[in-house]
């Protein structure tokens, strides 16, 4: 499909121009050290000149320069003849978040539509580099020059050599990123959703809604440092000794018995302490029955982190000063190779605080994070939630009629899933219950919950058996026999057999996936025949070693370079291992993503700005005297599936806050 074609069909205005700023930098002002938003609205800030490449429908081509003296005349000249917001031309640049907010803040114009070329590359795979070197290299265009040529160079003093060497430089630059245009466009799938959606991720940054928190940031400042100096005390051991990767794990073996050795996971080429955050031993630790030992993990993890959150809300502070005491949302479109976005610019607002899991729950002082971000003044926040989305779309896919059934009933399949497992009536808690029958109940629904949520991508009794013992609520039950690894294997081999559909999808996706290996000039797919529907649900294809994978809404997933190893038949693609079950995690989560790109675009389009979305949540701003209303639009709207869905139970919940809260 020609370039016009796919831009006229996504709603974008098919004359596009290739838009490049250079400007001025040093060894102490840079981009390396500060944000965009702080660099630009610096007193040093200087634009040297801007590259223009046009191509009109009509099929010119023009390249040019623009010197610094004629660039408002040049960009009022281009909203005289494309709109105040050029809305009748299509702008394309590598790193929208740095030149298209110079065209924001410094000559007043926000281009209604924007194609950043990193997004089309980061939607091939959004693992490796989107550097422009980088993808000169692999898309075989002209390769990028160097700016060490340009360091310290004011345009005033430039010689005419290096005037004419800048403006050589960036007009190839230029060429280069419309090459790589013109390669990825025709490439990206979904085109009519997903340059709106990436559009939108890029202007979350160049326009920002939300309020910065100045008085809540220097109150948890100072309360964190302080809180992680008590936590180091407690330890009774040094801040460097906590810190240091060979001094802590002398630290926890003097005080782990002997039979509980130190958890130990995976490294690069050998096993390494499981101290990270997110591993299930730094959990484990966490909830020790051994005060000393909880106390240790405790103290490594905030030696460790929390500096990293002290330093974000500086960033944030300085961020959100420069822009005027809004806080710029930096949402990385595409940030996982299921689409889903990722935050970024080293504030990461995409985990920002919250209240962390049951039983393994955030520090108080990390839970009020969250609260960095305000509704502005006479607006509140209106925040809805896909509920269970996850678990929904996989009852769906695989077919589990039972599942599906109790979604769409609005039962309580956790309490009935649990008074499988237990043999008794489990229920939700009642506030008139007694403690020991409220701990009861909320103990055994949650085991119903967990495997429900936990078990559907394959996760087996020994990883969940670890998840358990890292939970400071459950631990003492399974120290004391209560529960057991026997029991835990019952609650998988429960759930498997309930709803035997989902692994039989595990085994169908990834026998799909191997058939297209070893078939290369094969199609296959899955829906039509398990379903009896008119068009697959899902679409397996090799192009020349790179998997496609086709979702149910048209958009692809690409695994490159997939191959069957010869030694143990495991799948392997260019970023590590496959099976059914990590496929279907990644079908799964593929899907919600765009069930949520299509609700972000209806909540816009039903004029609710969408300010800010965490996975399968939606911010959005309101006016305060019609925000429950709103609330209740949104949540409408994400209950509704698109008709390639037809038949997944939907639900959301929401609230509506001045602050930003889960």
């Amino acid at each position: 499909m020609r370039i016009t074609d796919i831009l006229k069909k996504a709603g974008f205005p098919q004359d596009y121009v290739v838009l490049d700023f250079e400007s001025y930098y040093d060894s102490e002002y840079s981009l390396t050290k500060m944000s965009a938003w702080e660099y630009i609205k610096d007193s040093r800030f200087e634009p040297l000149g801007c590259g223009l490449f046009w191509v009109l429908k009509s099929g010119t081509k023009v390249k040019e320069y623009v010197v610094p003296e004629k660039l408002a005349v040049t960009f009022s000249c281009m909203q005289a003849r494309y709109g105040q917001e050029l809305e009748n031309l299509t702008v394309v640049i590598q790193n929208a978040k740095f030149d298209a907010l110079i065209l924001k803040e410094t000559y007043g114009i926000l281009p209604r539509f924007i194609i950043d070329v990193k997004h089309l590359d980061a939607h091939q795979d959004s693992k490796r580099s989107h550097k422009l070197k980088d993808m000169a290299l692999i898309y075989g265009v002209k390769e990028k020059g160097r700016t060490e040529d340009f360091k310290g160079l004011h345009w005033d003093t430039m010689t005419i050599e290096q005037r004419v060497a800048i403006a050589t430089y960036c007009k190839n630059d230029c060429e280069s990123e419309q090459g790589i245009f013109e390669q990825l466009l025709p490439r990206l799938s979904w085109p009519e959703m997903e340059l709106w959606f990436a559009n939108h991720s890029t202007r979350l940054w160049l326009d920002p809604k939300l309020v910065f928190n100045k008085s809540l940031a220097k109150q948890l400042y100072f309360e964190m440092d302080a809180e992680l100096e008590k936590i180091i005390e407690r330890t009774g051991f040094s801040k460097s000794a906590i810190s240091g990767n060979k001094s802590i794990v002398k630290l926890f073996t003097s005080l782990l018995p002997e039979e509980d050795a130190l958890p130990m996971k995976q490294g690069k080429s050998e096993l390494i302490p499981a101290l990270a955050k997110n591993d299930d031993g730094c959990n484990y630790l966490l909830a020790h029955p051994d005060p000393r030992v909880a106390n240790l993990m405790e103290a490594r993890l905030a030696v460790k982190s929390w500096p990293n959150h002290l330093k974000r809300m500086l960033t944030m502070g300085s961020m959100s000063k420069a822009a005027g005491g809004l806080q710029p949302v930096p949402s990385n479109y595409y940030g996982a190779h299921t689409g889903r976005s990722s935050g970024g610019e080293k504030i990461n607002l995409y985990n920002l605080g919250g209240s962390g899991r049951a039983g393994t729950a955030n520090h108080p002082l990390i839970q009020k994070m969250r609260g960095l971000l305000l509704a502005d003044v006479g607006y509140m926040l209106a925040l809805s939630d896909s509920a269970q989305i996850e678990a929904r779309v996989l009852a769906w896919l695989a077919g589990c009629d039972k599942l599906v059934k109790g979604f769409a009933e609005k039962r309580d399949i956790y309490s009935e899933f649990a008074t499988e497992l237990f043999g008794v009536a489990v229920r939700k808690p009642k506030e008139s219950d007694a403690l020991a029958v409220k701990k009861d109940l909320e103990i055994k629904r949650g085991f119903g919950k967990e495997t429900i949520l936990a078990s559907g991508f394959g996760m087996g009794p020994t990883k969940f058996h670890g998840r358990c013992l890292a939970n400071k609520e459950l631990r003492p039950m399974f120290d004391d026999g209560t529960y057991t690894f026997a029991f835990v294997d019952s609650l998988i081999q429960t759930y498997r057999r309930e709803y035997k559909e989902v692994p039989n999808f595990w085994k169908t996706i990834e026998g799909l996936f191997r058939w297209v290996i070893n078939n290369p000039d094969n199609c296959v797919g899955y829906g039509k025949k398990e379903f009896g529907l008119e068009k697959n649900l899902l679409e397996f294809w090799n192009d020349r070693g790179t998997v496609n994978l086709q979702l149910p809404s048209g958009r692809i997933l690409y695994y490159p370079h997939a191959a069957i190893n010869k030694a143990d038949k495991e799948i392997r693609y260019e970023h590590g291992h496959l099976w059914g079950g990590t496929l279907t995690e990644n079908v799964v989560q593929a899907i919600s993503r765009d069930l949520l790109v299509i609700w972000i675009r209806q909540v816009e389009e039903a004029g609710i700005p969408v300010v800010h979305h965490v996975y399968d949540e939606i911010i959005g701003m309101v006016p305060a005297e019609t925000a429950e209303e709103d609330l209740k639009r949104i949540e409408d709207i994400m209950c509704v599936a698109p008709d390639w869905a037809d038949g997944l139970p939907l639900a959301a919940e929401g609230k509506t806050s001045v602050v930003y809260v889960k």
